[in-house]
């Protein structure tokens, strides 16, 4: 993924960039958005299109720094941001030593995310009080509007117990403090992670199948990709499960 990340710059000594998968969603949100805002001559829709989904792009960001910061907190460091086609990863150098650890480093992310909703919340009502009637009070409503929803999504869809994902890593953190055992764990969360990919599938497909709108064929490409990092983890997981403690260590790191 490396050669095809484009390096933006670090926030707190780490690396951010985005992976040209992410451009592809960047246009898309553009485009979506200035269409669905026909009240608006197509220049300036465009225009509003591209500055929400920058929004979209500051509020990814803002959730996996919350999971860096974290981290950082309990000793683990983040060595890069990385938004790609399916949202944003954090990756760190090593997993974080105990559930507890792990727990909030997950939970992190979409406390953020539901922070910056209720943050925008805020300002849309104080908008609503100060600014007069007038294309600057609508436009700035819009883009609030926007930012709230876009970050209740984050907050909401990340929770959902389905590994690799936020909420799916609460669950596994959850299954090592009770069985003290990382790697089984890991397994069991992942076949967790892998029944929710096979529902996105399902879904996407019943919806595209009776709306007849290709839009809701990313809920099957992403439920596709969680089942591809599921079923590799679980995989990996068994297989560390086999290996002397010593190669297991190294294999981790």
């Amino acid at each position: 993924m490396a050669r095809q990340t484009l390096f933006l710059g670090r926030l707190f000594d780490i690396r951010v960039g985005v992976h040209v998968s992410w451009l592809a969603v960047y246009a898309f949100m553009t485009i979506a958005l200035a269409r669905a805002l026909g009240m608006l001559p197509q220049p300036e829709a465009y225009a509003f299109g591209a500055v929400c989904a920058l929004a979209l792009f500051a509020s990814v960001v803002a959730h996996e720094l919350a999971h860096a910061l974290v981290a950082k907190h309990f000793g683990v460091r983040t060595n890069a941001i990385t938004l790609f086609l399916f949202g944003g990863v954090a990756t760190l150098e090593e997993e974080p030593a105990s559930p507890k650890a792990d727990a909030l480093v997950a939970l992190a992310g979409p406390a953020m995310s539901a922070a910056l909703a209720l943050v925008a919340f805020g300002l849309l009502f104080a908008l609503d009080r100060m600014l007069p009637d007038g294309a600057l009070r609508d436009a700035l409503g819009l883009l609030g509007t926007y930012v709230v929803l876009a970050n209740g999504v984050l907050a909401a869809f990340n929770v959902v117990p389905a590994y690799p994902m936020d909420g799916g890593r609460v669950l596994r953190a959850l299954l090592w403090r009770r069985s003290h055992d990382r790697d089984a764990a890991t397994n069991a969360a992942s076949r967790v992670g892998i029944v929710f990919a096979l529902l996105f599938v399902a879904a996407g497909v019943l919806v595209v199948a009776a709306t007849h709108d290709l839009v809701y064929g990313w809920y099957v490409l992403l439920g596709a990709f969680l089942l591809r990092q599921g079923v590799s983890q679980e995989r990996t997981s068994r297989t560390l499960r086999g290996v002397a403690p010593d190669a297991e260590a190294v294999a981790a790191a």
